[in-house]
């Protein structure tokens, strides 16, 4: 898997470069979605390291195993962070919807049903505003 980034991190290292011209932040539509491929990517990259420093821990702490058994016990322990960052990193590699990032605009009315309908739809108001605060996202 860490082949297959060689890709990417080219592409981080393009944007780094493109990121450094004072041209770009003249068009700040272009430098927000030049910045915004750069954290994505940054994110990915910063994770297959962790991954690569993490196999490579393993390797030396099970070669020292054979020779003291505390090491032996560190053994779980990284197997079971490299599994997690495994798994954070394939996370971060499935591709994203485009939309994630942008806003909503959401209108909750009361329909038929009286006060029942206004009720619930009140209920559901705050439910997603909880939902919006709890999430880090601003509400109105």
């Amino acid at each position: 898997m860490h082949d297959s980034l060689s890709g990417l991190r080219a592409e981080h290292a393009s944007l780094q470069q493109q990121l450094s011209d004072s041209a770009v932040h003249a068009n700040p539509a272009l430098a927000k979605k030049l910045n915004r491929r750069y954290a994505e990517l940054s994110a990915i990259l910063q994770a297959d390291d962790d991954v690569k420093k993490l196999e490579q821990d393993l390797i030396a702490t099970k070669e020292l195993a054979s020779e003291d058994s505390v090491f032996a016990e560190e053994i779980p322990n990284l197997e079971e962070q490299l599994t997690v960052a495994r798994e954070k990193l394939r996370r971060l590699l499935i591709p994203r919807d485009p939309d994630d990032g942008r806003d909503v605009i959401m209108e909750i009315k009361a329909g038929e049903g009286g006060a029942e309908s206004a009720l619930f739809a009140a209920d559901l108001l705050r439910m997603y505003m909880y939902y919006a605060q709890r999430a880090g996202r601003q509400s109105c």
